[in-house]
């Protein structure tokens, strides 16, 4: 059986036992914000658990292979047969269905029977506990092969408190020679002799504050089981990296690779599925959250390729080979090659740049030292783009250790110093809105159709805890069985309006301002009020209504992102998908996957092929339908988006001659006419590879107009000339302004003593250096002075500080014959950092302005000493 073979025959053996077949979520958990990464199976089931939503159909049951992603055990990767940081994970799920005996005989049924395993080498597990499982496995495997553990193996919880429940877990003795050689080894030991192969959770407690058990009224069953794992022991082979999809990963590597190194060989290709996967999901190298742990992979990847003599990038090639054997499986991944291959590309390219320096740089420290301070491990993360952790690892090969509280420590400097501060998922607790929507259920949107209505209220939040009422000036969070508001959610900012309570005489009693409507989690609508008069209270009915005027604003921006969408396929190219969006009242912003910035000569394009489909005035349509048939219909689905069983097309113009078809939950306009008019503010990077689209319609469109026409007529008053003379008046400004900058410029740098300045010229390691301070007005007179010092001394370093309006600037330049050896854009990250500035450039040019006038000097006489470190 191949890996294929195994996937498809799990799916199929529980589709005939009346599961449904969901396919994987996404790594990045669309129904659990609280969430970096998919890291099992139940995960997208989280909702199903805790009884929020049901399996369409008779009966409860649920079948899936989950992309999942975890670094918790990444050094161990490649050097044992059991981790690895991507991987599926197979699971059958029971949602208050059948139990243990059915989980128990199908598992045994699968594995022996579909697998073809022998039971001779099956051993299984239980908890010390639980004799109901222990029972049923007795019917089906001799006793010597039931081993009863403890809870630290063999007991499952979410949390501190909540469902939990005992586990079996069944083990596959892959032979004595592969185990620790001790007596005492058995199924629990943790050598690599017994193979866990598939975990069955039994959630069957909820367990309370004081540590109690109480049952649960509904029992549920999760499994999981790694496919890589079982198709080692299907296939018997020792690792999975020896199994068909890993041996052609592998094959790809030794193929391209100038040395052999089999350790990091299996790293690299285990590190290149993960982030094949995590780009092609929509995750991004960056300096925080899942970009930062993105990118750690990536390099670590990217280091160990430096041992097989890798030097090139070469990561995006074994990731196309990645997708080549995936996709028959993960169809998204075909979809998105182009975008994937292109980002991990990039951030090769960006790494190397730095790479060999701080190898360099590293390997001086290792000759040097036998343990390495926090500040030269913060230097090599800052400088470089060397993550700590690989720092430890590479370190680490040699016996050298390093100072984490020094690091930590500088880490908390630069914090400090940039304001950084990371707010995004994993850190926001959902926990209570679960527990909302546990208790009070969906929440049913009815403003498609409707923009007032009558609802009860079902539940009132003030300061996260539940109250029944709530009086004058109060600000709380409503829940109702039914609204016309829309929550916030798929890029859609959420509506705002009024709530009313009148009486028999139709006099108002109590009134609430909506300020926001957000949507926490899946179908739960939270209304975010402040109360302007008399009281509400929980099951009294209101009458709600939406702020009209601006949802019609909202739904102008949201039909011409969809047109935005289309027109930047049609014009840049296919492999344009939308990353991200923002709807407001004011203005839109449209996020999308291109490598490079949009020629202007694109940009009118665009607008303009958007323009003619306003004008075309098409019906926009929804139609109700499912994900199947929709995929059919070529409907574009929103990137990293979870959709049910049902979703919603918006198709502008019709179905036989759609001008864009996409699943889309927000409100629209009935017509692209409604639209009027669409402008692009600007266009801009905001990552690898991820650009972004700023634009604004309707009567915002129309006063950006306007004021430009007020901006162009107030500039031919002062130029007094007429509104066609205004360029022409202003290129001859702009000329004349040049030549007198030009004069003045070399006027004032004559008159500095360049002679006396160069008698400072010092000899570094057999470079010369000029390092100092001079008076100038303007960043073109540094430029011009740093210059002609460069030219004069033929071959060296040379930085140039000085203040202008009142702020530091400093120029680093590089003659061409060392750029090699140094890099202007090093040594002017290091010095800024003690103006409090920051700087960028070229290797062999590079400037940085500042805060801090004081620190000039010491940054400047600070350039000895990097110049010392960074000779190689």
């Amino acid at each position: 059986m191949t890996v294929n073979d195994i996937r498809k025959g799990f799916l199929k053996y529980f589709e005939k036992r009346n599961h449904k077949i969901f396919p994987s979520d996404s790594i990045v958990p669309s129904s659990d914000p609280t969430l970096l990464f998919t890291s099992a199976g139940m995960v997208q089931f989280k909702n199903y658990f805790l009884g929020i939503r049901k399996v369409e159909g008779r009966f409860q049951r649920a079948v899936s292979v989950q992309k999942c992603f975890r670094t918790s055990d990444i050094e161990n990767v490649g050097h044992t047969a059991r981790h690895l940081t991507f991987f599926e994970m197979l699971g059958n799920f029971s949602f208050g269905d059948y139990f243990k005996k059915e989980a128990i005989e199908w598992a045994w049924e699968f594995l022996t029977k579909d697998c073809g395993l022998k039971p001779e080498l099956l051993y299984v597990s239980v908890f010390k506990d639980d004799n109901e499982a222990y029972e049923l496995w007795q019917k089906i495997i001799s006793e010597d092969k039931i081993v009863k553990l403890g809870e630290e193996s063999n007991f499952w919880q979410m949390g501190e408190t909540g469902p939990c429940g005992p586990c079996s877990e069944i083990l596959y003795d892959t032979g004595a020679e592969n185990g620790c050689g001790k007596p005492s080894c058995k199924p629990g030991c943790d050598c690599d002799r017994y193979v866990e192969v598939w975990n069955l959770v039994f959630t069957q407690f909820d367990k309370q504050p004081d540590g109690t058990l109480k049952n649960l009224p509904k029992k549920n069953i999760d499994t999981g089981m790694g496919l890589e794992r079982l198709a080692a022991v299907i296939q018997k082979v020792k690792t999975p990296f020896e199994t068909d999809e890993f041996a052609g990963i592998i094959r790809s590597i030794k193929k391209i690779s100038q040395k052999q190194n089999d350790t990091s060989v299996k790293i690299i290709a285990d590190h290149c599925r993960s982030i094949t996967f995590l780009v092609s999901d929509g995750i991004l190298p960056s300096n925080e959250g899942r970009g930062y742990v993105l990118r750690r992979v990536l390099r670590r990847a990217l280091t160990h390729g430096r041992k097989l003599q890798l030097n090139e990038p070469f990561l995006y090639k074994i990731c196309g080979e990645i997708i080549e054997i995936k996709k028959p499986a993960y169809p998204e991944l075909s979809a998105n090659r182009e975008h994937t291959i292109r980002i991990i590309k990039m951030e090769e390219e960006k790494f190397l740049l730095t790479l060999e320096r701080g190898m360099q740089m590293l390997e001086d420290l290792k000759n040097r030292k036998k343990t390495i301070s926090g500040k030269d491990a913060f230097v090599l993360y800052d400088t470089y783009g060397f993550p700590l952790d690989l720092t430890k690892e590479l370190l680490a090969e040699s016996g050298i250790s390093i100072n984490d509280k020094e690091f930590n420590d500088e880490m908390e400097k630069q914090k400090t110093r940039s304001k950084i501060s990371w707010k995004g998922s994993g850190d926001t607790d959902m926990s209570n809105y679960f527990e909302l929507h546990k208790k009070f259920g969906d929440t049913v949107f009815a403003g498609y159709d409707k923009t007032k209505t009558s609802s009860e209220i079902s539940a009132i939040v003030k300061n996260g805890k539940p109250v029944e009422t709530a009086k004058e000036n109060d600000e709380v969070e409503i829940i109702f069985k039914e609204t016309v508001f829309y929550g916030e959610s798929g890029g859609q900012t959420g509506d705002k309006g009024q709530l009313k309570i009148t009486n028999e005489k139709l006099q108002i009693e109590g009134m609430a301002e909506i300020t926001d409507t957000q949507k926490p989690v899946e179908n739960l609508v939270i209304h975010k009020a402040k109360i302007t008069k008399g009281t509400l209270k929980t099951g009294t009915a209101v009458e709600m209504e939406i702020d009209i005027e601006r949802r019609k604003k909202i739904m102008k921006n949201h039909t011409t992102t969809h047109l935005l969408h289309k027109a930047l396929r049609q014009i840049v190219g296919s492999h344009v998908v939308q990353r991200g969006s923002l709807v407001a009242d004011d203005r839109f912003r449209f996020d999308f996957s291109h490598p490079a910035q949009l020629k202007k000569q694109e940009l009118d394009l665009i607008e303009d092929y958007v323009n003619k489909k306003i004008l075309e005035n098409f019906p926009v349509q929804t139609k109700i339908t499912s994900v199947d048939e929709a995929k059919k219909m070529g409907a574009m689905a929103l990137f990293g988006e979870k959709y049910g069983d049902k979703v919603r097309c918006i198709i502008i113009n019709n179905e036989k001659n759609p001008e864009s078809i996409e699943l889309c939950g927000g409100t629209h306009c009935n017509s692209t006419g409604e639209i009027g008019q669409f402008i692009i503010l600007s266009e801009s990077s905001i990552g690898s590879g991820l650009r972004r689209i700023e634009g604004v319609t309707g009567i915002n469109a129309y006063n950006f107009m306007k004021k430009q026409r007020e901006t162009i007529d107030e500039i031919a008053e002062i130029l007094k000339t007429s509104k066609p003379e205004i360029i022409s008046k202003l290129q001859k400004l702009v000329e004349d302004k040049k030549k007198l900058e030009k004069g003045l410029t070399k006027s004032k740098t004559s008159r500095i003593p360049e002679a006396d300045l160069l008698e400072k010229v010092k000899t570094v390691n057999g470079i010369k250096l000029l390092s100092v301070k001079v008076e100038v007005s303007s960043i073109a007179e540094l430029r011009a002075v740093s210059d002609n010092f460069k030219n004069n001394i033929k071959s060296g370093i040379i930085v140039i500080g000085s203040v202008i309006n009142e702020k530091p600037s400093i120029i680093a330049s590089v003659t061409k014959d060392l750029t090699e050896k140094f890099d202007a854009r090093v040594i002017i990250k290091e010095i800024s950092k003690k103006i409090n500035g920051s700087g960028g450039g070229r290797a062999d040019m590079a400037q940085a302005g500042g805060k801090d006038i004081s620190k000039l000097d010491e940054a400047l006489k600070s350039v000895e000493k990097i110049v010392k470190t960074n000779d190689r």
